[in-house]
């Protein structure tokens, strides 16, 4: 019975955990201003790592063991780095897209300046996908940028008003870097 109870517990504290999580994502998509179709995907990559908890949760209490748990967790990873050995940046894009989420300075809509390779490109955010940040370049051309890129060049914002101060601009950037 206590198996039972227990079993019960996980799931409601499960439920609780999916509802908070995508009440959540929900407001900071709609604060970020992104798209449905993105913050549906976020929600959906978490729900999918709660789901498989769950169900690696009711095996421990419904009788896996430590060392069949160990060997189903190992199984199961070597099986998915098989599958993404050659497509390791997938994987990486994809997390990047979360992160990009959470923590990125930018919008849609924004102006950037990407330096890579000695050269400054430079343009307007016109989306972020699960895979790709599409910028719109100043001479029509679209630039699909991996996500995973964002984190390894350096990407600065283009104020909208250029002839503000200096001053005025760096300020701006440090309170949006606090």
């Amino acid at each position: 019975m206590t198996k039972f109870l227990t079993a019960v517990a996980l799931i409601v504290f499960a439920n609780v955990i999916l509802r908070i999580s995508d009440r959540t994502i929900h407001r900071i998509g709609e604060r970020k201003k992104y798209n449905r179709e993105r913050v549906f995907i976020v929600q959906k990559t978490l729900q999918l790592f709660i789901f498989v908890s769950v169900i690696l949760g009711l095996g421990l209490i419904f009788g896996f063991n430590y060392s069949q748990f160990g060997l189903v967790i190992s199984s199961v990873f070597a099986v998915v780095g098989i599958a993404l050995f050659a497509q390791w940046s997938i994987l990486s894009n994809v997390t990047a897209s979360v992160i990009i989420f959470f923590f990125f300075p930018y919008r849609i809509g924004d102006r950037i300046s990407i330096r890579d390779d000695g050269e400054s490109l430079e343009g307007e955010i016109s989306e972020i996908t699960l895979f790709h940040l599409i910028v719109q370049l100043d001479d029509g051309t679209i630039l699909s940028y991996p996500n995973s890129m964002v984190f390894q060049k350096a990407i600065k914002i283009i104020p909208k008003n250029k002839n503000a101060p200096i001053a005025q601009i760096e300020h701006k950037e440090n309170k949006e870097n606090e």
